[in-house]
């Protein structure tokens, strides 16, 4: 049976918001006291949330058995840490990413003074077979324009980065025609398969083979993630 084709729009003003003096969160899914019928997970995507970590905070999590976690600092960087031992400091222009093989518990830290940081956090589910958990970091930079960034890749969910001049175009093609597409821009405003998008907002797309996309302002940053749907 052919897939239909389905698109949902994720405004930046509407995610569940979640705020204290040292911390703040934007849910763009249903994640702890925020659940909405429209915030349903979409396919191995599960969470996807904005953070803003205050100076010399730091924030515990909790990984289940069999997810993939993410961490992609937008401003500054995170000191990480786990129970197995890891400990990083990740910075813009790096991806962490943690595998579960069983439950674990990561400590993500701002040491700096008096600066606030910025990161995503996104938590992928699926068909995962791994004989252990893991960490690794994942390395990118904006060394060209107009074009995708390969920036992470697993079995169930392969993500993309991109910097774009305004008027300037791109299409992505999806490896598996099954699989849906997430986009979230970072910056600046596109407009993604005839949608509007701007800073923040988040874009559900299945059943069509490829996203095109259109810069409408300068240095416009784009992410876009195919995704496993079964």
């Amino acid at each position: 049976m052919a897939q239909q084709d389905f698109a949902q729009i994720y405004k930046s003003e509407v995610r569940g918001v979640t705020a204290t003096e040292n911390f703040k969160r934007w849910t763009t899914f249903n994640f702890e006291e925020y659940q909405e019928v429209s915030r349903k997970p979409f396919g191995a995507l599960r969470v996807f949330n904005e953070e803003v970590l205050a100076p010399n905070q730091r924030m515990k999590i909790n990984v289940a058995s069999g997810m993939q976690l993410l961490v992609l600092p937008l401003f500054g960087g995170v000191d990480y840490t786990d129970n197995l031992g890891n400990k990083q400091f990740i910075r813009v222009e790096q991806i962490g990413a943690v595998l579960a093989q069983q439950a674990m518990t990561i400590e993500l830290c701002n040491s700096y003074e008096k600066e606030q940081v910025s990161y995503l956090q996104i938590w992928l589910s699926g068909d995962v077979t791994v004989s252990k958990s893991s960490y690794t970091e994942f390395n990118f930079g904006f060394t060209q324009k107009n074009s995708l960034i390969s920036i992470f890749e697993s079995s169930i969910a392969t993500g993309f980065i991109g910097i774009y001049d305004g008027r300037k175009e791109g299409i992505y093609t999806l490896k598996n025609p099954s699989n849906g597409a997430f986009v979230f821009v970072i910056n600046g405003a596109f407009e993604v398969e005839n949608r509007l998008l701007e800073s923040k907002d988040g874009l559900r797309l299945q059943g069509i083979p490829t996203v095109a996309w259109e810069a409408l302002s300068n240095d416009a940053v784009l992410l876009i993630f195919e995704i496993s749907l079964i």
